[in-house]
């Protein structure tokens, strides 16, 4: 397991022990709210007209927050979640029967099958004590194995540089950057969302045009 994966889920692990399957319990704060926001943002990747039932590969599901919110939604998905923290992985698993539940990091994880969504929803926001070049490296390896996932496209948030102060724990982004290296590197078909009332934004990267 990359190591860094290995220090977030241990992270992750620890704080879903204390709070449980509650917005605390992901490390996003006590406001529900903003944690719904970044589910509706995670699942505008997808055209649900268009496409009836689109697989969805959830990295980073926590508990299965996501798939919860898209059964509020009636957003009706094949969906996966992978997460490195077990405790996590067998809450989901007991609690949200109609989802697959992986205990797994993504980087080093065998898949049998595409996805036609791959999602990352906090993974790239938060880097506790990891080196800013190697989180940039990290970062860059995961959006590749997204990529290399989907068959239409991803999504995932990043903390912006347009702040008033840093967290040495948080993972900042300046978005142009990012927004370059992806139309570089990954595809020429994408779109970056910094509108939302949060410090962060979401990039949706997608194989042709949409």
């Amino acid at each position: 397991m990359d190591p860094i994966s290995k220090a977030l889920g241990q992270h992750y692990s620890e704080k879903f022990s204390l709070h449980g399957p509650s917005p605390e319990g992901v490390d996003w704060g006590s406001d529900e709210t903003k944690m719904l926001l970044r589910y509706d943002k995670m699942l505008r990747v997808a055209d649900y007209v268009a496409r009836n039932k689109p697989s969805l590969l959830d990295v980073g599901c926590g508990y299965g927050g996501l798939r919860g919110y898209a059964i509020s939604k009636n957003i009706d998905l094949d969906y996966t979640g992978i997460d490195v923290a077990s405790n996590m992985i067998e809450w989901a698993g007991a609690n949200l029967p109609s989802g697959n539940f992986i205990h797994g990091d993504i980087l080093d994880y065998k898949f049998d099958r595409e996805f036609d969504y791959v999602v990352c929803n906090g993974i790239l926001t938060q880097k506790l004590e990891t080196a800013g070049l190697q989180m940039d490296q990290f970062a860059a390896q995961l959006i590749r194995q997204m990529f290399s996932l989907c068959t239409i496209g991803i999504a995932f948030n990043v903390m912006t540089t347009k702040v008033n102060y840093y967290s040495n724990n948080l993972y900042y982004r300046n978005p142009a950057e990012l927004f370059s290296w992806c139309l570089s590197e990954i595809s020429p078909h994408l779109k970056l969302d910094h509108s939302y009332p949060l410090y962060e934004y979401t990039i949706y990267l997608y194989r042709n045009p949409v």
